[in-house]
């Protein structure tokens, strides 16, 4: 997320830079530069000031990226040639770094509990976790078609509770799921969901919106 953030910043750069030659076209590069730059301050001040705390973390590195291309703008933008250059960097990088991500994307799906009977491993598994409500986390099995599933409980405690899958992503040998739970009078005695995704990785984090971090299923007292 955040060097995502940073290449917008990048981006954001400049297409302030630009935005001066609307408003004036004969300026010296270093007050279009100045521009930029001030830009960036007023966002990365916001980012602490006004939004703060982590919430204001994806700002203040969008600012980073916006002051990073004033840098290069200040080096380079009194040649044509090397400004072009700039502009061509930069968004070679934005378009790169995009398709990266887009070709490495974890193909993930909520997988219908229905599917499943108790005649065989997953079924069994979740009949388990809604007889035993102390089991707690996150259990691995290899479902249709060689795909796997992350089966995730959340435990008596959290009963009446529904969950909502935000976001699956990697991070290196770490697979990152996110989740948010939220009270929805479910029958469900032991929340649980099935995660079905194309890979996973051998290092599994789930966390709930509100900080909860979820280990291998364990029973809970």
């Amino acid at each position: 997320m955040f060097v995502y953030m940073y290449l917008i910043g990048l981006l954001a750069g400049l297409g302030f830079y630009a935005l001066t030659y609307l408003f004036v076209k004969e300026m010296e590069n270093k007050i279009r530069v100045l521009v930029v730059v001030i830009i960036g301050i007023v966002i990365l001040f916001g980012s602490i000031t006004v939004i703060g705390g982590f919430a204001g973390m994806p700002f203040g590195v969008l600012s980073l990226g916006i002051l990073t291309t004033s840098i290069l703008l200040a080096f380079f933008g009194k040649s044509s040639i090397w400004k072009k250059s700039v502009y061509t960097f930069i968004i070679l990088v934005f378009v790169s770094y995009s398709t990266f991500m887009y070709l490495n994307k974890v193909d993930y799906w909520i997988v219908k509990k229905t599917h499943y009977s108790t005649d065989n491993e997953v079924g069994s598994y979740i009949q388990q976790l809604q007889n035993d409500t102390s089991i707690q986390g996150y259990k691995t099995f290899t479902i249709s078609e060689g795909n796997m599933g992350v089966v995730l409980s959340l435990g008596g405690k959290m009963a009446g509770n529904n969950i909502e899958v935000l976001d699956v992503k990697e991070n290196g040998r770490t697979t990152e799921i996110k989740i948010r739970t939220f009270y929805n009078q479910s029958s469900e005695q032991n929340p649980v969901v099935i995660i079905g995704l194309d890979r996973l990785q051998s290092e599994i984090i789930i966390m709930d919106t509100n900080g909860t971090i979820y280990e291998e299923a364990t029973k809970v007292e």
